[in-house]
């Protein structure tokens, strides 16, 4: 029994042998068939490179409208703060003469209140009508 088996495994192993010592016959068709196969790869590859390229180009369209209005936003950005800077100094410049009038003024009527209360000393009956209305 264990001869019939080593008998049957040998012719096995012989059997798958043989199948990969044949040689593969390799055809004019074999060899036509692949050069039509890589000629269309190549054209297939032609057009991807083609199509890749234009929407390179798209790209690079698009990142150059992306940088002006980069440029836009940024001149918007520096006028409106130039703007607010000159709104700034308008006001202070406005405003200085108006405090210059104010200290004048409230330096004269200080000096007219000391005048006033000085005659009143002098005079009772000015010191009465000052009392009056309410200013001494």
């Amino acid at each position: 029994m264990k001869k019939a088996g080593l008998i049957i495994l040998f012719f096995i192993a012989m059997l798958q042998a043989t199948p990969q010592s044949q040689q593969v016959n390799f055809t004019l068709e074999d060899r036509d068939r692949i050069m039509r196969t890589e000629e269309r790869v190549q054209s297939l590859r032609n057009e991807m490179n083609t199509k890749f390229g234009a929407i390179d180009t798209k790209f690079e369209a698009i990142d150059s409208k992306i940088e002006t209005l980069y440029w836009g936003f940024g001149i918007l950005i520096a006028l409106m703060l130039f703007l607010f800077g000159y709104i700034i100094w308008d006001r202070r410049t406005a405003l200085n003469p108006v405090q210059n009038k104010t200290l004048s003024l409230e330096e004269r009527m200080s000096k007219i209140e000391f005048v006033t209360r000085e005659h009143a000393k002098i005079n009772p009956g000015f010191a009465e009508i000052l009392k009056n209305a309410g200013l001494l």
